[in-house]
């Protein structure tokens, strides 16, 4: 069993909560490098990768072919398992009631010359992108919608890192595809992002954790990948983590990870290094006007989209889950909601939730994320260290 600080115990396949009891009751055998540790905020599951050199790693190399475009070009996104939580009375009173302060940690921006040392260090890759950019058609028609339920707010929806000016820059080049392989061995991918200048991504739990199933494994993530090419290398990982509430219970308001890379397969730097890192903000208000983004597979697999409009919360989710129209479907799961939108800054730039499911009753017109509060994003963030 692997130690951790704060009084980790050995975590089963499946957890069994016993409502209203803080503590955890825990049976069974755990996986190899699964415990539980315990925050003043949540109990946190945790997963470490197979240390390097080991045969574990060694099979967990072979399992996971994202090395080349085409490798990852035959990752399928991520289906949604719709799912919801049934709000009691409290949870409608405990709507609009913040879980503590409203808070923030400001992002940062990578070496003046982190463009530079990527041209040096992937020179292929960014001839690729020059090439495709100089022959690069008009921009894909943008949206504009609403959706059928709480406030009626309306949003638009508009390409992201497709644009030459913008995948070199804040805040598009901190967000790429999360590559991993599924508990039945399969591979799929999710939209994750840097979110800390200690090299942690944030994404959904079920881009990491696999409700009813177990862990994902053997993650690569891909910042700023565009049209297949990784302009800043790939990062593995080194430890994940989610909330227990979400392996025990599945529910949106606790579909919030973090996963700590590795460096650069190849350069082994850091991927703060190559693209900076986004800020956070937590226990913020409902109702924000937010841009959320995805590599949506019915839209494009192959950049980002964005979807601008007004956040709200609705009885139908419960508690600390917020709601925006939006159009984006399968592969967004885990993208960054930003609120304090700042393009080409390293200012602003918040994540404040990230995706997690087509709104109940609302496929293809509205989604969800996880708010983030003390019970999710700092218990997690305390139990990896942002």
């Amino acid at each position: 069993m692997k130690s951790h600080r704060n009084a980790p115990q050995s975590l089963p396949r499946r957890l069994a909560v016993v409502a209203g009891l803080a503590l955890l009751s825990l049976a069974g055998t755990a996986s190899a490098g699964e415990t539980v540790i315990r925050t003043a905020h949540g109990d946190v599951a945790a997963l470490d990768a197979p240390k390097p050199g080991s045969v574990a790693a060694a099979k967990a190399a072979q399992a996971a072919p994202f090395a080349t475009a085409r490798q990852r070009a035959a990752v399928k996104p991520l289906i949604w398992e719709t799912r919801g939580e049934a709000a009691s009375p409290a949870a409608l009173k405990a709507l609009d009631a913040p879980t503590g302060p409203a808070a923030s940690a400001p992002g940062g921006g990578a070496p003046a010359f982190n463009n530079y040392l990527a041209r040096q260090h992937f020179p292929q890759v960014w001839n690729k992108l020059d090439a495709l950019d100089a022959r690069q058609g008009a921009a894909p028609v943008s949206a504009l919608g609403g959706e059928k339920d709480g406030a009626h707010y309306a949003y638009t929806r508009f390409p992201g890192n497709y644009y030459t000016s913008q995948w070199k820059a804040s805040p598009w080049n901190k967000i790429g595809k999360l590559y991993f392989n599924t508990p039945g061995g399969g591979s799929s991918y999710c939209t994750a992002q840097v979110s800390s200048g200690t090299n942690v991504l944030t994404t959904a739990a079920h881009c990491v954790y696999s409700f009813g199933s177990g862990w994902n494994s053997n993650f690569v993530f891909v910042p700023a990948e565009r049209y297949g090419e990784a302009p800043y290398g790939r990062f593995g990982w080194s430890t994940a983590r989610v909330p227990t509430n979400w392996i025990s219970q599945g529910t949106r308001r606790w579909d919030v990870a973090v996963i700590k890379l590795t460096g650069e397969q190849t350069t082994g730097i850091p991927v703060i290094n190559y693209v900076g890192w986004l800020g956070r903000a937590w226990n913020q208000p409902y109702s924000l006007y937010t841009y959320s983004h995805g590599y949506a597979s019915n839209l494009s697999t192959q950049y980002t989209n964005i979807c601008a409009g007004q956040t709200y919360d609705a009885p139908s989710e419960g508690t600390n889950v917020v709601v925006q129209g939006c159009d984006m479907t399968y592969g967004a799961s885990g993208g960054a909601w930003l609120i304090n939108y700042t393009p080409n800054s390293n200012a602003g730039n918040q994540v404040n939730s990230v995706v997690s499911g087509p709104h109940i009753g609302a496929f293809g017109t509205a989604w969800v994320g996880a708010r983030f509060n003390d019970d999710n994003i700092v218990a997690l963030c305390t139990a990896i260290g942002c």
